[in-house]
């Protein structure tokens, strides 16, 4: 059985991961299969339950799991080809992952200015605040899939410097929450909008084409905003898939 290396510098949740995404590509947990537990995890491996949930997440957002409440984590079928846009809750985030399928990065701009108000506004900041700034472009199979721009907090801007994220080689999900930085909630907005000259130049659209603006405010725990982004996105390149599940909390008056 495999351990986890109490020497290593490398995260335990990420050594956890590993060896969980061994076992799903050796057969040891097929399509459909669920996962071990939280509990079992912890147990087997001697770590804490924020651990093991931090491990469940990232291989959820690499898509080899899917997180289905109240039941556990099942294996993904690796031959689903939707590109998925997931976070923490589930719905439309940034970082994309999708198999079988080239996704590169280009990074457009990264850097401290000072941030527009819409941006400073959505992280509670005062107008003009100095943040930090990452601009890049998604493509899939060679094709411009999304244009995103994310806006931060100064002080969240500087755990990414000189990290591999700035030159579109990591994700930057991942490495904010390596830094303390982990989504507790997040308000997204989407909505269709005609692509602007830049945005349109960035996806290779014609000027004024449909595209998805997808607006995103995420916090703490303690409910600070360190993140918030605007992504444009080429609905005809990327399908944007959205799991739902109806509460169980009874009928209420009408139905």
């Amino acid at each position: 059985m495999q351990v986890i290396n109490r020497t290593s510098a490398e995260p335990y949740y990420l050594q956890l991961a590993r060896i969980i995404e061994s076992q799903i590509k050796n057969g040891t947990y097929k399509a459909g299969d669920r996962v071990p537990g939280e509990t079992e995890l912890c147990r087997s491996f001697d770590l804490a339950r924020s651990t093991v949930r931090e491990t469940l997440r990232a291989l959820e957002q690499q898509r080899l799991i899917r997180m289905v409440p109240r039941r556990g984590a099942f294996v993904n079928d690796v031959n689903d080809n939707r590109w998925m846009l997931q976070v923490t809750q589930g719905f439309l985030e940034t970082e994309a992952h999708a198999p079988d399928r080239a996704i590169s990065t280009t990074v457009i701009r990264s850097g401290f200015e000072a941030l527009p108000a819409f941006a400073a506004q959505a992280l509670g900041l005062a107008t003009d605040e100095t943040g930090f700034v990452l601009e890049r472009v998604r493509h899939i199979d060679g094709k411009a899939a999304m244009h995103s721009s994310n806006y931060l907090p100064a002080d969240v801007g500087h755990v990414l410097l000189d990290k591999p994220v700035l030159t579109g080689k990591a994700s930057l999900n991942q490495t904010l929450r390596a830094a303390g930085f982990s989504i507790y909630a997040a308000h997204r907005e989407v909505a269709a909008v005609a692509a602007s000259p830049s945005t349109a130049k960035k996806l290779d659209l014609a000027k004024g084409a449909p595209v998805l603006l997808i607006q995103s405010t995420s916090r703490t725990e303690s409910g600070r905003a360190f993140d918030f982004y605007r992504s444009f996105v080429r609905s005809d390149v990327v399908t944007i898939s959205v799991d739902a599940e109806a509460r169980n909390e009874g009928p209420t008056d009408g139905q």
